[in-house]
């Protein structure tokens, strides 16, 4: 009879954790609303040199779902619209924003604006940004920088970033930023999608007053997220987050978002992923038979030649744990980083 309280008090104790289990199952997947900074012409206003605008179906038809905007046009703040188009000109060693038929010198004010709305950029906490292709003043890459003659001799010249976007990836470095044309590309495009989600999940997390214990859990269900990004990066946050106590959680927290904002910035590589597959693999080799491993290692070799996507493998991962089950890898970001309809692991081609 004096057994009972202790066998009562056990089944409550189990009862609870599979509750916090349920409960932590159910957060992870349900998706933070993005913060995005975007060139405003992207949406849809018309604010371009010539009045248009330049809509991308990405950004307006689908990261729009998900995300909150914050926009952004330097040359339609400074200059106004419709306008003289403009151009980066090397001025005696220093690069200018100059109008091609006026040769105005728009810097300072460009520049004023930049520094202005990238403050409130950093103030909103953005997780990402899409900025204008070809735009000397949003461009990510490739911009011409001219000669004060008006001439540009190709690989002679040199080519750089647009002013508003060198000055928000100076200040921000560890930010999500990509251009509409490059975010056709599947590869990056899964990249940033998957960058932008986790800066939000970051960002949610560090404003819900975390716990030591809630550190230790985030880390541990991102573990092979962090793997598939860069396994350098995460041996040196597994000790941050094992050895914080409450005296020293908020150190551990700023050191251990410098990190995470580091990883998460590494583009997809299909050998990192394969060796994250491989991994969670391993849970189940003892028990899966025959025909599960023969299948599983096919579809591994189909993944690494690119004839299948990673969907596919990841699909016989889930089955598996649904089959013989997993505590620990039920509750990895991994399988759930970002909303399933975006589909972005079902094109061979997102990963390299």
């Amino acid at each position: 009879m004096e057994l009972n309280p202790v066998i009562n008090l056990r089944g409550l104790t189990i009862h609870v954790k599979e509750e916090c289990q349920e409960r932590r199952m159910l957060q992870l997947k349900k998706f933070p609303r993005l913060k995005i900074a975007v060139s405003d012409c992207l949406k849809g206003v018309e604010c371009r040199y010539n009045g248009g605008h330049a809509q991308d179906d990405f950004v307006k038809n689908q990261l729009s779902e998900y995300a909150d905007f914050v926009p952004f046009c330097p040359e339609a703040a400074v200059i106004g619209t419709p306008r003289e188009t403009i151009r980066l000109v090397d001025v005696k060693g220093q690069v200018r924003v100059l109008g091609s038929k006026s040769n105005t010198d728009y810097t300072d004010g460009l520049q004023a604006y930049a520094e202005e709305r990238v403050a409130l950029i950093q103030q909103r906490d953005v997780d990402g940004a899409v900025v204008k292709s070809r735009s000397p003043s949003c461009g990510l890459e490739r911009i011409k920088v001219y000669r004060e003659s008006g001439e540009w001799f190709g690989s002679s010249d040199p080519m750089r970033q647009g002013l508003f976007t060198a000055h928000l990836q100076k200040t921000l470095p560890y930010l999500a930023v990509e251009e509409e044309g490059r975010l056709q590309d599947a590869w990056l495009r899964e990249s940033f999608v998957m960058q932008v989600f986790s800066a939000a999940r970051w960002r949610e997390f560090m404003g819900s007053d975390p716990s030591v214990a809630d550190f230790q859990a985030f880390h541990r269900d991102h573990k092979y997220l962090l793997l598939s990004k860069d396994e350098a990066l995460y041996r040196q946050m597994g000790p941050i987050a094992a050895q914080a106590t409450t005296a020293n959680l908020h150190e551990s927290l700023l050191r251990y978002s410098e990190l995470f904002h580091q990883a998460i910035a590494e583009k997809g590589r299909r050998g990192q992923m394969i060796n994250v597959l491989q991994h969670i693999y391993g849970y189940f080799k003892k028990q899966a038979t025959a025909e599960e491993k023969a299948f599983f290692h096919e579809s591994l070799e189909e993944f690494r030649q690119g004839v299948i996507p990673l969907i596919a493998v990841i699909k016989i991962l889930q089955n598996l744990i649904h089959h013989y089950g997993s505590e620990y890898l039920q509750t990895q970001v991994f399988f759930h980083p970002y909303p399933a309809e975006l589909a972005l692991r079902s094109d061979t081609s997102a990963y390299r």
